[in-house]
């Protein structure tokens, strides 16, 4: 079947969901069906192979954001937006200019979700004349409920059923303006009634997004998401000396990585543990990295961390291999994980909160361990438990990444997407 399926892009900057689509649509090709990706907002980071066919990028941020915020943009003629969404702009303003803060994106996250009746009708009818000129699609995705303002004008045009993916998006509604939240959430009730079928990653998560959406449980599957772990697998046996704590994903207060610091220096300072930090990831808040590198300083410990930024592929690979322990410490509940399942994926030992997917998750694989969310003296704990008990945090991590490999083999999660979407659309496997 042709499937098209709308993700929104992160620039340059590491993205879960992103590497979750990726995931995906390497699957769906392998299983022979035609599987085009069509970014929004900016074009997509793809990390490994790149079997995927990308359309252009519509809905482009600069013009999304520039539309909300002046009528003149909404009248401007469709050259001069081409101009506003050439890929190279667009990659250097998901970097620099436009902000990704939900305290800041009240009015546009409700208009975007309103479609055609926001204020970035004209980016939703350039979308809809390109669709119009493209062969038939069996079948529509959309990467998330926020994107979900899509469905309606999907509904309205085409004959194709629409299946939309479920990836925490409450928690950035909870995280917008107070006047905003009921806003959004209500857009998205509405236009939960064009969509066919709802996917989530897991099944508490499932439950927790029926009651926000207003919607019947069965109108939501649950699909795990896939890693493509034979990549990450290390060569050689976990190094304890040094013993390295790591954390990689980007850096924002809501990602935790201020509770890792203060643990790590706990343990090193109150405990006199012989411990490394390396932390990698894009700066999305600088003056609380700021604040963070100040705790090292006055901790006397700037020998013994490291920041490595941003890492491609290669880089993220090399990276967990070193890692002794690995912990992204969200003050969130995290809805995927995949810079955990990632870890797993290279046998490290994990530490996550006991929140969001990870109880799950760690249920399932039977591995890795859970701390009180927010809590710097249990996740010291975590840590330490780690160093003092190499050998059972090796058996832990051993098993885990075991049954990683069965219940998030990515071909596992292609095969059950692939039956859920032929019941949709009522074709067989291979039409």
């Amino acid at each position: 079947m042709r499937i098209l399926h709308f993700a929104a892009g992160a620039g340059q900057m590491y993205c879960g969901a992103c590497a979750r689509d990726m995931v995906m649509a390497r699957g769906l090709i392998k299983l022979g069906h035609d599987f085009e990706i069509t970014p929004l907002y900016t074009p997509l980071r793809i990390e490994g192979e790149e079997p995927v066919k990308l359309g252009a990028v519509y809905l482009g941020g600069i013009n999304a954001w520039l539309q909300q915020h002046s009528a003149i943009f909404r009248w401007l003629p469709r050259g001069a937006d081409r101009i506003l969404d050439h890929p190279a702009l667009l990659r250097w303003a998901s970097r620099y200019a436009i902000s990704t803060r939900p305290a800041k994106l009240g009015p546009m996250t409700v208009s975007v979700l309103a479609g055609r009746e926001g204020r970035q009708r004209k980016e939703v009818e350039k979308l809809l004349d390109y669709l119009k000129s493209q062969p038939p699609v069996d079948l529509f995705s959309i990467t998330n409920s926020l994107l979900s303002g899509l469905a309606p004008v999907l509904k309205a045009n085409f004959a194709a059923p629409v299946v939309c993916g479920l990836q925490g998006e409450e928690d950035f509604v909870a995280s917008l303006p107070a006047r905003y939240q009921a806003q959004a959430q209500e857009w998205m009730r509405r236009n939960a009634e064009s969509i066919d079928l709802f996917l989530a990653p897991g099944e508490a998560y499932a439950d927790l997004m029926a009651d926000f959406l207003a919607i019947p449980r069965e109108r939501i599957r649950v699909v795990r998401p896939g890693v493509e772990y034979e990549q990450y697998l290390r060569p050689h046996p976990r190094p304890t000396d040094p013993f390295v704590v790591g954390y990689l994903s980007v850096i924002t207060p809501r990602k935790g990585l201020d509770l890792l610091v203060r643990a790590w220096i706990k343990l090193v300072r109150q405990d006199g543990r012989k411990m490394r930090l390396r932390v990698a990831g894009r700066i999305l808040d600088q003056p609380y990295f700021d604040e963070l590198v100040g705790l090292v300083q006055v901790a006397g410990l700037q020998d013994e961390w490291e920041f490595l930024d941003e890492v491609d592929l290669a880089g993220k690979i090399a990276f967990l291999h070193q890692c002794s322990v690995f912990s992204v410490p969200s003050r969130f509940a995290e809805t995927r994980g995949m810079a955990m399942m990632e870890a797993i994926a290279a046998g490290v030992p994990v530490v996550a909160p006991d929140s969001g997917i990870y109880p799950e998750m760690f249920g399932l694989l039977q591995g890795g361990a859970l701390f009180a969310p927010g809590d710097v003296n249990a996740l010291a704990a975590g840590l330490a438990q780690v160093q003092d008990d190499p050998q059972g945090a090796d058996t832990a991590a051993a098993r885990a990444l075991a049954n990683l490999q069965v219940y998030h083999d990515p071909m596992r999660m292609a095969q059950t997407l692939q039956q859920h979407f032929t019941e949709l659309t009522g074709k067989s496997a291979n039409a």
